[in-house]
């Protein structure tokens, strides 16, 4: 099990990566880049990451892991059956909204260095879709909430008119209703 130390090394490591990405662009992702704004060594990010592709396969892992366990969190802790994976979804996506800023930068990255490194995402994603469509409400309004949230988190990650706070929530909200009133 890896130490506080080890864990904080390389979570600083993932966000100072996901910070150059976001606000430099992933052509600046470097190594030397990466350790100097973590405030380490290059050969202590060597450890953690031995290169450039391993250092951006651990930003989409840890978004990926984030990501889906927090769906998954908000799902078993839903109590009311139809609807429970859609709401997790809406409410997944929309709760990390500023979070993802940074942590999507993976997803930009992985596509621009080797986009194999989304496969296990994909695969993950698949199943989550599934259990969308499977979710004991009409599937089309699933979907239409699916690609809202889905719209609303990529105009907030690439800066695209995004929504002011209220008229966010309120996008939020009325996808939770849209949800609910197929019940």
């Amino acid at each position: 099990m890896p130490t506080s130390k080890t864990t904080n090394t390389k979570k600083s490591l993932l966000i100072a990566a996901a910070e150059i990405v976001k606000e430099e662009g992933v052509v600046k992702l470097t190594l030397e880049a990466v350790a100097q704004r973590a405030g380490v060594s290059k050969g202590g990010l060597l450890y953690h990451y031995p290169s450039k592709e391993a250092l951006i396969k651990g930003m989409v892992e840890d978004w990926k892991n984030n990501y889906f366990e927090s769906i998954i969190a908000l799902a078993k802790d839903d109590t009311k059956e139809p609807g429970k994976w859609s709401r997790a979804y809406v409410q997944s996506t929309y709760s990390n909204l500023e979070n993802d800023k940074l942590l999507s930068s993976a997803i930009m990255a992985a596509m621009f260095i080797n986009p194999e490194l989304l496969d296990e995402y994909r695969q993950q994603y698949d199943r989550l879709l599934t259990k969308l469509e499977n979710d004991g409400i009409d599937p089309i309004k699933t979907t239409i909430a699916r690609l809202s949230i889905d719209g609303l988190w990529f105009s907030e990650i690439f800066g695209m008119q995004p929504l002011n706070k209220e008229l966010q929530t309120n996008v939020f909200n009325e996808l939770i209703n849209m949800i609910e009133e197929e019940d």
